[in-house]
């Protein structure tokens, strides 16, 4: 029986538009990657880019798009808050997807909790330049927070996306 298996694993491998996911759809697999990211204003896109191509590498039903977006925000905040502390640690991007839906992580160096402005009418300053990127995270995930972390010091901040419903087969 595990020969044949590995025969259906192999077929399906070959002809899965992304191989990443081939035969794994049934089982949920959890992918993961991860990006450390030097104390830079180019760390941005850099993580932008890196999701991207991860996410289309696996062919996870997520809206990369508003993927991207998070991990955009989700950085910036790592990355003024590891600017902060004034030694520049660098933040680390993690992502893991199944299929059922993706987690973004991002560690930084700095202890202190991520705080949403205060907002007047529910809604951001449209006039500052920044501000925005708490309001956007929680806006746009299914839920975000934050946990503290002691080796190396600093925290996580994180939010998730659930996968779009697979249209029904006919």
């Amino acid at each position: 029986m595990e020969g044949a298996n590995a025969a259906v694993m192999d077929s399906q491998q070959r002809t899965h538009p992304r191989p990443a996911l081939a035969g794994r759809e049934a089982r949920g697999v959890i992918m993961r990657t991860s990006l450390v990211l030097g104390s830079l204003p180019t760390a941005v896109p850099c993580a932008r880019l890196h999701a991207r191509q991860v996410l289309w590498e696996w062919g996870v039903p997520i809206d990369a798009e508003t993927a991207e977006l998070l991990v955009s925000e989700l950085v910036t905040n790592g990355l003024k808050a590891s600017w902060a502390t004034g030694w520049n640690p660098p933040v680390w991007l993690r992502m893991a997807a199944s299929t059922s839906g993706l987690r973004i992580e991002v560690w930084d160096g700095n202890e202190q909790s991520p705080t949403p402005p205060e907002l007047d009418d529910g809604v951001p300053d449209l006039d500052q330049e920044g501000g925005r990127g708490l309001f956007l995270v929680d806006a746009l995930s299914q839920g975000w927070g934050w946990y503290p972390t002691r080796d190396p010091l600093g925290k996580v901040t994180w939010c998730e996306l659930k996968a779009a419903a697979a249209p029904p087969s006919r």
